[in-house]
């Protein structure tokens, strides 16, 4: 945590705990010791925890302050939701002021490393064009960037949810009849009929280009998951950069796909 957010972010943590009364659900989920609750002041204690043999315990206890006050609040009211929402903000603009490796996500429940902006923007429109055919597409990709992007990240994870969200606007569309339709069928069936479909963006001539980008996308993202089987000769687990890639990927095709961007002759 840099040092000059360091008091208001300690403001903002122990204000939350205490109003939320959330130092014994944060304690828990972190497993900390009994002393933080046996305390005069546990929020406090929480509030001011700095290790400095695991300087990452202070994200934790933000992060695990955001989705316990977000657990809490499941079912409650428009206004206490609201003022979560705001919580969640003001937290957002000190870590923003302050040049944060790290942002609040999206539903407010938890921290992630920030990226680049216009990236952001992809995905954000990404996700819109997935709700607008089917809102498991939106959830299963922006499940794929909380597992990418999160403060523990779980790559497979979110590969794996990256393919999923594909799938979710793809299977319906290119497959409706099939029994057991994957993304690697998809891709089997756009290989096979490259003549059949086209693109909204034009090639050199002027005319509709072909879906090569999309034959070859889809195949990256299909055959770039090499946990999905195990014991074979190229299994292997999945780094952070592929996780990473495969979102984006994936939210690149979503979007091809929901928008129309790819369409019969």
């Amino acid at each position: 945590m840099p040092d000059h957010i360091d008091v208001p972010i300690r403001d903002w943590l122990y204000e939350v705990l205490r109003t939320y009364d959330m130092a014994t659900p944060v304690a828990v989920r972190l497993k900390l010791h009994s002393r933080f609750l046996k305390s005069r002041d546990p929020n406090a204690e929480l509030a001011n925890l700095d290790d400095r043999m695991n300087p990452m315990l202070r994200l934790d206890v933000i992060d695990a302050t955001l989705g316990c006050v977000q657990q809490a609040l499941q079912g409650a009211g428009w206004k206490d939701l609201q003022m979560a929402a705001s919580i969640a903000r003001q937290l957002e603009g000190i870590l923003r002021e302050g040049d944060s490796a790290f942002t609040v996500s999206e539903d407010g429940g938890r921290l992630e490393r920030r990226i680049d902006e216009t990236l952001h923007a992809t995905y954000d429109k990404a996700v819109d064009a997935g709700a607008s055919k089917t809102e498991t597409a939106a959830d299963h990709l922006r499940a794929a960037f909380s597992e990418a992007y999160g403060l523990k990240p779980d790559p497979s994870a979110a590969y794996s949810r990256a393919i999923k969200a594909v799938e979710a606007v793809a299977n319906p569309l290119f497959l409706p009849n099939a029994p057991e339709p994957t993304l690697g069928k998809v891709r089997g069936h756009l290989d096979q009929g490259r003549h059949k479909y086209e693109m909204a963006i034009s090639d050199k001539t002027g005319a509709p280009a072909g879906i090569d980008a999309v034959v070859a996308m889809i195949s990256l993202l299909w055959h770039g998951q090499r946990d999905r089987h195990e014991g074979g000769p190229t299994s292997a687990p999945v780094t952070q950069e592929a996780a990473e890639t495969a979102v984006h990927t994936a939210a690149i095709l979503v979007h091809w796909i929901s928008s129309g961007s790819i369409r019969k002759k």
